[in-house]
């Protein structure tokens, strides 16, 4: 096809308005990465140098564009001080999905992906209609034994001062992934956490003696949500229990938030599944990342950047063709958020709505430039659910 001149100036105004910090060839290269994925539908160096270049000389001319911008300023075949400081793009990058966000309340989930068995990347997500965003991540060797939590700790520094003290941040994270330093990081952000531990650790409600969290809920189709102290010893812990066990699971959700016992929506620690299939969308189904032969994790980080930008378009757009098909609207006619809805039962995911959409506007040259993410409604919970709140009642003296 031929280079693709008017979705590069589109995507290239939106680089410069929401990471103005990114030097002028910076982000250019990043615009002409980000260009070049959603025309391939890949993040792969090949796929993309097809989508972008007609002729050998414009190829390799471009080849050299695009690996210069991931490597190091030392490393350039014209050596300079300066390259992409990746870290210092994630409050940035934050701030742009906020200007596209029509919500409340930002959920986030902590999870690692791995690149077969080169990379493992520790990336926070913007929980979204089932899928991710990616906003912050660090990329470490795989399979290599060492502390994850202490090279994440500037990731959530970095994000804190992109959120509006207005906005509610609730943090999503697995068992594996427990830990109280991220709790204390998560509290000390303002944000809220509901995080997933062990069956077997120790809680005790306000008043009551201990026992092993999972056996404060009475069994399949009953939730326990209380407020008391986790753990035992040193190590313990102000928080909220959340037990959920529904019909159907092999086993319950035991969740520690810091979220009042009322506050707390029992289904909410749902919405983490959706960084899966975020992940999905950055491989198989999407991206491609699992393909890629680069092996310097600080290449990989910044080539995440590619990923992080393209995901954020895809799915912006597959938002508009979504609510303009609930709307019963052809999705060019559709120029504005639409007001809130329930979620659709979704036949193609809003990843894949964007994607098949995003490269037919490429090829034409012609990419949307209004756009939004609206999330919908948090789930609740079905009423044959039964949830039982322990709120012990004070008693006043003689």
């Amino acid at each position: 096809m031929s280079y693709p001149h008017g979705s590069y100036q589109t995507v290239l105004a939106q680089v410069q308005e929401h990471l103005p910090d990114l030097r002028p060839a910076q982000q250019r290269g990043l615009a002409e990465w980000v260009t070049g994925t959603l025309a391939a539908g890949s993040a792969c160096e090949a796929s993309v140098l097809e989508a972008l270049a007609e002729t050998p000389t414009a190829w390799h001319a471009a080849r050299e564009r695009l690996r210069a911008w991931l490597y190091d300023g030392a490393d350039r075949p014209a050596p300079c001080r300066t390259q992409v400081e990746v870290t210092a793009c994630f409050a940035p990058l934050l701030r742009w999905v906020l200007a596209w966000w029509q919500g409340d309340t930002l959920p986030l989930a902590l999870d690692a992906t791995l690149d077969r068995t080169r990379h493992a990347a520790i990336v926070v997500s913007v929980l979204y209609r089932g899928t991710a965003v990616p906003i912050g991540w660090v990329v470490l060797p795989a399979n290599v034994p060492g502390a994850w939590l202490e090279p994440l700790e500037p990731v959530l520094a970095a994000l804190g001062p992109a959120v509006p003290p207005a906005l509610r941040v609730v943090l999503f994270a697995d068992r594996g992934l427990w830990s109280p330093v991220l709790w204390q990081q998560v509290r000390e952000l303002g944000w809220h956490a509901v995080l997933r531990i062990q069956q077997h650790h120790h809680f005790a409600p306000c008043g009551q003696a201990g026992r092993p969290a999972v056996q404060w809920v009475q069994g399949p189709g009953h939730v326990w949500v209380g407020a008391g102290t986790a753990f035992t010893r040193g190590r313990r812990q102000a928080a909220t229990l959340v037990v959920v066990w529904a019909a159907g699971q092999a086993e319950p959700w035991v969740l520690l938030t810091d979220l009042a016992p009322r506050a707390v929506g029992v289904l909410w620690y749902g919405l983490r599944m959706w960084i899966e299939h975020g992940f999905r969308a950055l491989k198989s189904i999407g991206w491609q990342w699992e393909r890629t032969r680069r092996t310097d994790p600080t290449r990989v980080a910044r080539y995440w950047l590619v990923l992080a930008v393209a995901t954020l378009w895809t799915v912006a757009v597959g938002t508009r063709i979504e609510d303009a098909w609930q709307a019963g609207q052809a999705p060019a006619a559709l120029r504005h958020p639409p007001r809130a809805r329930r979620a659709p039962a979704r036949v193609l995911s809003v990843f894949r709505r964007g994607l098949h959409a995003v490269r037919q506007q490429v090829a034409r040259d012609r990419l949307w430039r209004r756009l939004w993410l609206a999330p919908h409604p948090w789930p609740e919970p079905p009423p044959t659910l039964q949830i039982t709140y322990y709120e012990p009642t004070l008693t006043s003296g003689p």
